[in-house]
């Protein structure tokens, strides 16, 4: 029998999706919870309650975990069934000398270096999470530098900010870091808001932020980077491999095929604002048939 103090303690580790609970064909025993991971970044929450949601539409009971320290430490030790994250940064934490930088060759770097007991779904090649490089429309227009390729000569040249986008995971290391660059000097900016004002000001030449930038300035340019000089950082779910059967792998894959960048950062800026993440999430199945 759960004690007591274990269970007030199980409650507040959970913030349950709870799906309904199914009954087994051989007996009358429950079915498991599967446990969805999460750090305390919207993010992480949002993608957590899609997974968990996901699941539940097959008959899965469901529950996320919300606030984790350390959610890969959690999944490791059972605790947690899946942990929904950004295969690059995964990679920067098994194997950060690893070449691989396009999204094909980051997945297949992911899936050789993945420890014992644990397996990854499909990754979702929708949600391009890559950090963004800022500069400003006089900067591109006079030294022509309007890509991440045609920056990088220059880094040693440079004096570079970087800051978090609300709701986005933190970039681990930060700054991100760049193929054969390093800049001058690298300072940490309080918010946004913040990083493009010392941009446009000329206190740094280049501002980094942690994900797609929503409406930025006219004045201000995103560089590009097709030839992938920052690894690709895209979505995916790690499990405990042989916890679920070929219908639940589906589901998980169903939600890569899905997610993009464009609507998973509408869905940050919702829960931003107020909307909850369960709420969010079940809405976001609903318009993608899942």
């Amino acid at each position: 029998m759960v004690s007591r103090a274990v269970r007030r303690k199980l409650a507040a580790l959970l913030v349950a999706t709870w799906a309904f609970t199914t009954v087994s064909c051989a007996g009358d025993e429950q079915r498991e919870v599967v446990a969805v991971g999460a750090d305390s970044s919207v993010e992480a929450i949002v993608l957590a309650e899609i997974y968990a949601q996901a699941l539940a539409r097959t008959g899965t009971p469901t529950a996320v975990v919300r606030g984790s320290d350390n959610p890969r430490a959690d999944l490791d030790a059972g605790r947690i069934a899946v942990l929904p994250a950004r295969d690059g940064a995964l990679l920067d934490r098994w194997n950060p000398a690893a070449p691989a930088r396009t999204p094909e060759d980051v997945v297949a770097a992911v899936n050789a270096s993945l420890p014992q007991g644990l397996s990854a779904s499909d990754a979702a090649d929708g949600t391009d999470l890559r950090s963004r490089f800022l500069v400003t429309e006089e900067f591109a227009a006079r030294d022509g530098v309007r890509t991440l390729a045609a920056l990088t000569p220059r880094c040693a040249d440079l004096t570079a900010g970087y800051t978090e986008l609300p709701g986005f995971a933190p970039t681990t290391p930060a700054p991100v870091t760049i193929a054969d660059c390093a800049f001058a000097t690298t300072t940490h900016y309080p918010d946004p808001a913040a990083l493009r004002k010392a941009v446009r000001e000329g206190e740094i030449q280049v501002g980094i932020v942690n994900g797609p930038p929503a409406g930025t300035a006219a004045d201000l340019v995103v560089l590009d980077d097709p030839k992938y000089a920052v690894r690709a950082q895209n979505i995916l779910a790690l499990y405990r491999s042989g916890r679920f059967d070929r219908t639940q792998l589906k589901k998980l894959n169903y939600v890569a095929g899905e997610l993009t960048t464009e609507g998973l950062t509408d869905l940050i800026h919702q829960v931003d604002t107020g909307t909850d993440p369960a709420t969010a999430a079940r809405t976001w199945l609903d318009a993608h048939g899942l």
